[in-house]
């Protein structure tokens, strides 16, 4: 149900598997762990919700940045430093709500799998990491 959904991801090879699966309205390169460069990929207002799902540490502060005031961050990564992201946002003013994601949820398997089986995207992506 998302107006618009911007991908963010950090090379062009990725940028490319990105807008051929037509997964994302726009697909912008930026290092997630530099918050200026990553606000300014994602432009003003910023994102009404930011998910992150990086596997690298330091994240936190570029999706804060990236999220619009009274938005909110989906931390759904075992990278995050939640100390940092609360003082984070604490430190750059930022009124954003922050969720913590536990890694769990009924019925995600099945979700996953049907996201595979329904999301032509999806499966191309897929598809194309398991030949690599």
């Amino acid at each position: 149900g998302a107006a618009r959904t911007i991908g963010v991801v950090p090379a062009e090879a990725e940028a490319a598997r990105l807008r051929d699966a037509a997964l994302a309205d726009d697909v912008v390169i930026a290092d997630a762990r530099d918050p200026i460069a990553l606000a300014d990929a994602v432009g003003e207002p910023g994102a009404d919700v930011t998910v992150v799902c990086v596997d690298v540490p330091g994240c936190e502060h570029g999706a804060i940045l990236a999220t619009a005031a009274g938005g909110t961050v989906v931390f759904f990564s075992m990278a995050t430093s939640f100390p940092a992201a609360a003082l984070g946002a604490e430190g750059l003013a930022a009124d954003v709500t922050m969720l913590i994601g536990n890694g769990y949820a009924p019925g995600h398997a099945r979700m996953a799998l049907d996201l595979l089986r329904t999301e032509p995207g999806v499966a191309k992506i897929f598809k194309k990491r398991v030949e690599e």
